[in-house]
Formats: C-alpha cells, structure tokens, sequence
C-alpha cells in the first residue's frame, strides 16, 4: 500500500513541470488572441468594418506594423476587403519584408492588383503585376496570366495580351475565361485565323456550370458577328446555330443567324478539332441550341402563318435569294416574340419588313413597318420614363437599400436589381466595373452615414439623461456626519501600560531659551478658474461636433457619388434612345417610301 502511494506521489510530481509548460502566456495581437479570433470569424462573414475596429482597439496607441504578423494579416485583408486599398498595401509591404511563406505574399499582392484593376487604377496594376512575375510561385501563373491579360486588354494592348498568353505555353492549365481573352485579344490584334481557332473552342467546350455555359453561348455569339463582318455567312449559320434558345445571348444570336442568311456566304471554314479534353462530347447540361429551333419539324407553329405571307406574290427571279430571306425571316420571327426594348428585337423589327419588300409581300411590309413604328416608339416613351426616373436617384437608392448595412466594402455583389422602369436599360451597364465600383463607394458611404446616425442618437441620449438628472444640493453637516463615520482612527486599540517608579531624581535646571526652527510659510496664490471644464457633459458636446463634421463631410460625398452613378446611367440611356430615334427615322423612311411607291402604283397588288 505505501508502495502505491509512493509511486502516485512520483507520478505527480513528474506530471508538474508538463502542466507548467502546457500553460501559454497571452500575447496580445497572436493568433490565439481572443480579439484576432474574433476579427477572422467577421472577416469570414464579410464584415470588415467591425473587424477593423477590434483589431485597431486591440493595438491601441500601438503601431500596428509592430504587431505580431497575424495581426497584420488580419489588419490587411480587412483593410482590403473594405476598400482601403493604401492601408492594405503598406501592410502587405511590411509582410513581405519578413513573411515565411512568399505564396500568401503573392496572393496578397494579386488581390491588390486585381482591387487597383476594378477600381481603374490600370497603370498602376500593371506595374504591380509585372514587378511581381519574377518571385511569383508556379502554381499563382496562370491567375497571374488571367489578371494582367484582363489589365492590357482594358488599356486597349491586345497584342501584348496576346502575347503574354501565349508565351507561358499552358494552354492546358489555362481556365476557359482566360482562353475567350486569350481569342479577343488574338482577334483585336489582327491575328484573325488564331483567334477564331480559340473562340471555336471555348464555343464547342463541354460546360460544367452555368458560368460556362453562358461563356460557351458568348463565345459563340462574338466568332458568329466576326464571321459577319468578314463577309462569311456560310461559316457564321452554324456558330450562331450553337447559342440557346433561351439566354442571355439568344437575342443577338437570332439576329445574327437571320442577317447570316443574307450575307455573302464566302467559302465554309473548316475547324480543326482542338487538343483540349473539354471541347468536344455531349454537354452535362440539358439545353436547347437555335440550331435545333431552327431545324425544320422543330417549330411550334408554320412561321409564314404569324408573317401573314401566304397570300403574297414573289417577283424575284432567284430562287435560292428567295429560299434565302425566308429562311432569314426564321429566326426574325421568333426574336420579335420577345421583349420590344432589346435593341437587337428593335433591329429585327426593322429587318422583317425589308425582307418582305424584297420578296416582293408590300402589303405585308407595310403592316411590319406600321407596327414597328409603334414598337419603337412605345420603347422611346419608356426610355424617357427611365431617364426621369433616374434623374430622381431613386434606382440607386432602391439597389443599395436591401444592403445598406452590409460592411462587405470590395467585396459586395450587386445581387439583384429593382424593379423599375430603367433597370432592363441599364444591364451592360450595371456589369461594367466603373459602375460597380462607384456603387460600392456609395454604399459604403451610406453604411457610414447610418453608422454616424446611430451615434449621433446615442449621444443625445445620453446628453438628456445627464441634463435631465435631479440632484440636491449637498448638505454640509451630512458631509461631515459622513466623514466621521468613515473615519478610521489611527491608534484606535492601542492601550498605554504605566509604571510606578519608586525612586526619582531631583529635578534639575534648565535655564536655556528654547529655540526652533522658524515657521516656513508656503508661497500659495489663489488659482484662476479653468477656462474650460472637460466633464461628461462637455465631452459629449465635443463628440457630438465630431460626428456632426464627419456626417457632413460623408453628405458631400454621397452626393457626388450618387451624381457620377447618375451621369453614367443617364449617359447610357441617352445612348439607347438616340438608336431607338435612328430605327424610328429608318422605320418612317422606309414606310414613307412605300406609300409612295403605292400610291404611284408602282406596287403589286395581292
């Protein structure tokens, strides 16, 4: 038994100094600290403005590049994802001075050209990015490839984009985003037959999201117009033919078939099959192709019926220029179905009478030309109710409101759209980065101005319950009653001994004047009063002038902001309208022409 306990006695022992070693010592600013944990959980739910206030409260009058690197990372990552893209970099730079790992310097770098990117700082990107390819890790080449082709691109450089593209030789690794750049700037640069080969590639890959496919449907929709404007209709049919039937892309592609029909049709371009593994074999996604709503036996309805083209005469005497405007008609026909104030169905409102003028069906034409007229001036009048409509700021203020709280900064997305006259008008537009960022200004000035209200509210709160507190004067006497009681007595307890001497001395003489020091009488002057007193009354005052100067300071540049967004919205319809007047002008021309030629009985009559 003495055994036993002898040994758990040792065992105990021994067990103390690994308990002593397993307890770790606070470090304020690490990546155990509870205020860092705390700024990567809102970091990780993108709110980045409360981050940045717990890691700055946590450094305190500190400078915050003297802090441990995980705070500097926090502090950086959050300082970026809310927008502050010179705080971000001065951190990264100090990071990348004395950080181990040059792969999450080099992210962080990619990040901050891609921010100086969207935010139109092209210049600056590039430099970034071409002074960071010598220490950039294998692995980052191809996002690096994607970026700076993405920065030369938009500076109008397709042929050092191209080239850059190329030089890697990783067209394997390449992501199908990078290879459609990679066929735009091919194209641009006047490396026609190369960029073709590219884009009919990203056109025939197989999809594996919806991403991609809207891609492929692009792709196929840019070689198809580039097929056009080089005069090969034949070779564009079959590339507009692989667009769906419903996308975001269908329109322009069945306005594109229909002229494909009417173009010259050139000698057929063959393409050879590419070596990539995504681009041929059916598509994981189940769609329908315009290909196969144009196939005969596929349609819902005979085309000719809703055309009214039964009953017309045909007076050309070529047969295959005849099969070719009906079949032009075709996908006309469907597109002019769908909403009037596309541009491209505006177009094939214009393009149906004209060839049924041609067929030599006037009576029809006319009607066409009659209703297209209508068409587009009903679209005129909405595009003026939008142009009002954003005049009054208030498509901007219903896009940010769902939002407005948000701290995401940088990385808010514009997840839906309202519900207003002007909105259909404004989707190339609401894609583009000048205007996305520039929204995201303005949400976040928003964010803060409510930020500051809510202060500003608190404030005076707490500034009435402090003007609005009774209190009575105090009493003297109470005072003093108080002080005794509390009053502590030094030698309270102490009990003095005394004891009976038997014997004393005579007492002596002493015949000296007694001295001492004389009396040192303190310089003391009567204080002036403080000029002014700095209680909790006076420093709410002093915080209510503060936020008071930051709300105007955030008004002015809201407003400015909201007028930039409003400039380029009203820029953009004004450009659509001016097209909307140019059809209306050909529409009235051409039925003007008609009716001319009518009542000169130069048309047949059905």
């Amino acid at each position: 038994m003495k055994r036993r306990v002898s040994l758990a006695l040792s065992a105990a022992l021994l067990a103390l100094p690994l308990a002593a070693a397993a307890v770790e010592t606070y470090e304020a600013g690490s990546a155990r600290d509870p205020q860092v944990r705390l700024s990567q959980f809102l970091d990780a739910d993108r709110r980045h403005f409360s981050a940045l206030i717990e890691l700055r409260q946590l450094a305190g009058d500190q400078d915050p590049l003297k802090m441990p690197a995980e705070y500097q990372w926090r502090l950086a990552n959050n300082y970026l994802g809310f927008g502050m893209g010179e705080r971000a970099e001065a951190v990264y730079r100090s990071l990348a001075a004395t950080a181990n790992n040059p792969k999450d310097v080099a992210k962080a770098q990619l990040r901050l050209a891609e921010f100086d990117y969207q935010r139109g700082y092209t210049a600056q990107a590039r430099a970034n990015l071409y002074r960071l390819r010598d220490k950039l890790p294998k692995e980052l080449i191809a996002d690096w490839q994607d970026l700076l082709a993405r920065v030369l691109m938009a500076e109008g450089r397709y042929g050092e984009a191209a080239d850059m593209l190329l030089k890697e030789d990783n067209a394997t690794t390449q992501s199908p985003f990078t290879r459609y750049n990679l066929g735009i700037a091919l194209l641009n640069s006047g490396r026609v037959a190369q960029g073709q080969t590219v884009l009919d590639r990203v056109g025939t890959l197989r999809p594996d999201n919806a991403e991609e496919l809207a891609l492929r449907d692009r792709a196929n929709l840019t070689l198809g117009w580039q097929f056009l404007q080089t005069q090969q209709g034949g070779t564009a049919k079959p590339v507009f033919g692989r667009v769906r039937v419903e996308g975001p892309f269908s329109n322009r592609a069945l306005l594109g078939l229909g002229w494909s029909e009417l173009a010259p049709q050139g000698a057929r371009i063959q393409r050879s099959d590419p070596p990539d593994d995504k681009a041929q074999g059916p598509s994981k996604i189940s769609f329908s192709t315009l290909g196969v709503l144009l196939r005969p036996g596929y349609l819902d309805s005979d085309v000719f019926d809703r055309a009214g083209m039964r009953s017309f005469r045909l007076r050309s005497g070529n047969p295959e220029s005849e099969a070719a405007l009906r079949r032009a008609l075709v996908p006309w026909l469907e597109l002019i179905s769908r909403d009037p104030m596309d541009p491209a169905v505006q177009e094939a409102w214009l393009a149906i009478p004209y060839t049924l003028d041609q067929l030599g069906a006037h009576t029809q034409a006319l009607q066409y030309y009659e209703k297209a007229v209508e068409v587009l001036e009903t679209s005129r009048k909405r595009m003026n109710d939008a142009m009002a409509s954003i005049k009054q700021g208030r498509m901007v203020e219903t896009i940010v409101r769902r939002d407005i709280d948000s701290e995401a900064g940088w990385d808010w997305k514009l997840r839906d759209l309202p519900d207003a006259p002007e909105t259909y008008f404004l989707q190339s537009l609401l894609a583009e980065h000048r205007f996305q960022e520039a929204l995201k200004n303005y949400r976040d000035v928003r964010m803060l101005a409510r930020d500051l209200d809510g202060w500003r509210t608190h404030l005076a709160g707490i500034e009435q319950d402090y003007v609005s507190a009774t209190q009575q004067p105090a009493n003297p006497d109470e005072i003093v009653k108080r002080a005794l009681r509390e009053h502590d007595d030094p030698y309270a307890g102490t009990r003095a001994k005394l004891i009976l001497a038997p014997r004393l001395a005579a007492p002596g003489g002493y015949t000296q004047k007694p001295s001492a020091p004389a009396p040192q009488i303190p310089p003391l002057e009567i204080a002036a009063a403080p000029t002014r007193f700095n209680g909790p009354y006076e420093r709410i005052q002093t915080l209510q002038s503060r936020v008071g100067n930051l709300r105007d300071q955030l008004a002015t540049i809201g407003n400015a902001q909201s007028q930039l967004l409003q400039q380029m919205a009203t820029q953009e319809l004004e450009g659509q309208r001016k097209q909307i007047e140019r059809y209306l002008v050909e529409a009235r021309f051409a039925l003007a022409r008609l009716y001319d030629r009518q009542q000169k009985g130069e048309l047949d009559r059905d």
